[in-house]
């Protein structure tokens, strides 16, 4: 799973660059986030958003105002319009950002991003849902296996680049635990590992 780490800093450190309008914002979007996460209460300064995001300069001011006029950034303005003096992402960007399906339906992956690469195991990670919720265990057990499902599904609906490795194999090793013989396990958990860990080499 060290692996799988080194594999998400990787790819997120080397994005591929394109110009094309949604793949900015999505970029755009993504560093305001994460900034976001580390502390909410520092905006930042055009030159900040250049250097975390990568984004070229020519292609900054309009898809920061345009992501401003859906609301998904707060602008302060200075006295350089239409230059802006800081920003961050809003409580609405967050939530767009946080829900995977929408997000990459606005703004689509760009080719080699590293979301692109988990696409499908968010309808992996249902159907593996689905089939706890209809297992053969009974009582404390079945319980205590959906409990921990969900809690996997929790950790996969966060953004790729914040997987915690440790966890999602710890919680791949106790749902395969419930079940004495390997070839009962819930039928979808094989192809969700075989998604999580199929670029990790």
């Amino acid at each position: 799973m060290a692996r799988f780490a080194s594999f998400v800093t990787r790819w997120y450190t080397c994005i591929m660059m394109t110009t094309h309008p949604k793949s900015i914002r999505r970029r755009l979007l993504t560093v305001l986030y994460e900034h976001y996460l580390k502390d909410p209460l520092e905006m930042l300064t055009p030159e900040d958003v250049l250097s975390d995001s990568m984004v070229p300069r020519e292609d900054l001011l309009a898809n920061i105002h345009y992501l401003s006029d859906k609301g998904y950034v707060e602008l302060m303005m200075g006295y350089n319009p239409p230059w802006f003096a800081a920003v961050r992402i809003t409580a609405k960007g967050i939530d767009l950002v946080e829900n995977r399906f929408e997000f990459n339906l606005q703004y689509p992956p760009a080719p080699g991003d590293i979301e692109a690469t988990f696409a499908n195991v968010p309808s992996l990670m249902e159907r593996l849902v689905q089939e706890a919720d209809f297992s053969p265990l009974d009582g404390e057990e079945r319980r205590c296996l959906l409990r921990d499902v969900l809690y996997l599904r929790d950790e996969l609906a966060r953004p790729a680049t914040r997987w915690r490795a440790h966890v999602i194999e710890t919680m791949l090793k106790w749902i395969e635990g419930y079940f004495e013989d390997p070839a009962a396990t819930l039928p979808v958990l094989a192809e969700l590992k075989d998604a999580i860990n199929e670029k990790r080499e």
